[in-house]
């Protein structure tokens, strides 16, 4: 790449940011607390590190203009590639943007600021029942009972509860052909960490999943005010660097910040083993 052509795509970050603090003047709204600035600054420095799968930079193979709809999208997000709610994906001279779990998990607490994501996993051997409720159809938890030695044996599924506009929660629940079906998507065929620490990856798979429910069934102008901080709560998973490959969920090689894959259902696979800094659905 020649010089010129750096020094043109090193300028994009800030053509972004010319661009969205004109739509901010125009009325366009950032979620709170959210500096689209130091993000996109962050993002830029970051891309400085990301390689396709041919070892070939990202800002010498993307496109400017792909690289522009990367940061306007994140931006829009109110996402942030350096505290890890997305993360910048090659795939071809395209770069994508990836929604982290960490990010889901985000956007729906900037919807419900006093939401606590609580999720568990359902082992073999317990006693797991719910109820549909006739009046709304809300799924409701009845019971879930579990003894200690259930924890070393298979799950058979996962749950979660989802915060609902009324101010009550919505039990959801994926069965276990429904959270392998999801990690099938990965392009880590032999699914090493899953099968290893398949606890943390149910519990990353249901949380993306219930939190997508929610961020795109919510009008865009929907919110509740609160005086917290939506970014200001514990990883209810662990760790805040997602590198674990999942449904929907697309983590970098430690080595190598993002992959160039062939086809959009293709994505780079997770490291051999978790760390507590790990923080992906």
């Amino acid at each position: 790449m020649s010089e010129n052509k750096a020094v043109v795509k090193k300028d994009v970050g800030q053509q972004v940011i010319d661009r969205v603090s004109a739509l901010c003047e125009a009325g366009f709204t950032m979620p709170k607390g959210y500096n689209y600035i130091n993000a996109i600054k962050a993002s830029m420095l970051e891309l400085q590190s990301v390689v396709d799968k041919n070892k070939r930079p990202a800002l010498e193979v993307c496109t400017p203009a792909s690289i522009q709809s990367f940061l306007f999208n994140m931006c829009i997000k109110g996402l942030d590639v350096s505290r890890k709610t997305c993360y910048p994906i090659v795939r071809g001279d395209k770069l994508c943007l990836h929604e982290g779990y960490f990010g889901s998990i985000l956007q729906v607490r900037r919807l419900y600021p006093n939401w606590t994501p609580i999720a568990h996993t359902i082992r073999e051997g317990d006693e797991f029942v719910y109820t549909i409720d006739p009046e709304n159809g809300k799924m409701k938890l009845v019971k879930h009972e579990q003894k200690l030695e259930n924890l070393d044996k298979e799950f058979v599924g996962a749950y979660m509860f989802l915060p609902c506009a009324d101010g009550d929660q919505e039990l959801y629940v994926m069965t276990r052909k429904q959270i392998l079906t999801a990690w099938s998507k990965s392009s880590n065929t032999s699914l090493t960490t899953h099968k290893q620490f398949d606890e943390k990856m149910a519990l990353k798979t249901i949380y993306n999943s219930g939190c997508q429910k929610v961020i795109n069934s919510t009008p865009d102008d929907f919110s509740i005010p609160s005086d917290e901080d939506p970014s200001n709560f514990q990883d209810p998973v662990g760790g805040d660097d997602e590198r674990f490959v999942d449904f929907e969920e697309v983590p970098n090689e430690p080595s190598e910040p993002a992959q160039q894959v062939e086809a959009p259902k293709e994505e780079p696979s997770a490291p051999s083993e978790p760390k507590e800094s790990d923080d992906e659905f």
